[in-house]
């Protein structure tokens, strides 16, 4: 079933869909005055290991917190490389971000990231901390019901995948010929 327009958003903010999970937002729109823009504030989950890169030769992965992180912020944050610190936006940080506050990751201990599947948007939820809560889970299927976007996600060490059919079928295709899911 498909949400309309001037629905109640399925994600249970008590707004309509278009204002919500629905907003149409042009390529280069700055989020409206009457916004709160959303900060990191004592969030630093990205930094804390959960997500891997490497940072001026210093590898960060889960287990291994970026080594430039000092007393809960950045100790390069004015010289901070492009990729992965600058251009890295977590999907509750996003401008007009869908997610409620509950998935903030220093709460929620998951970290919403935006990828791509087959060219279109998709998100990975990744641990940062624990596996997804079945509430978060279940707040994430109906946006994906509603809007049609995929979602991948861990729990217990095995990884899954939640979308449209032709998603579905991509997966279990993937899996059968042995290709990881993500």
């Amino acid at each position: 079933m498909n949400t309309g327009r001037n629905d109640p958003c399925p994600c249970g903010s008590d707004k309509k869909y278009k204002k919500c999970c629905g907003l149409v937002v042009p390529p280069n729109a700055t989020s409206g005055a009457d916004e709160a823009k959303r900060e990191c504030g004592e969030c630093t989950a990205c930094c804390d290991g959960w997500m891997a890169a490497t940072i001026f030769g210093h590898e960060m992965k889960p287990g291994v917190p970026c080594c430039f992180l000092k007393d809960g912020g950045c100790g390069i944050y004015a010289r901070r490389p492009s990729i992965p610190c600058r251009r890295f936006v977590c999907g509750w940080l996003a401008d007009n971000s869908p997610f409620p506050d509950a998935f903030r990751p220093n709460l929620s201990k998951i970290i919403v990231a935006k990828i791509l599947w087959r060219g279109r948007l998709a998100f990975l939820l990744r641990s940062a901390g624990s596996d997804p809560s079945e509430s978060l889970l279940d707040w994430m299927r109906q946006f994906s019901t509603a809007t049609g976007y995929p979602f991948f996600y861990e729990q217990n060490g095995e990884k899954f995948g939640f979308g449209p059919p032709e998603f579905q079928q991509d997966m279990l295709s993937r899996l059968q010929s042995g290709e990881t899911m993500w």
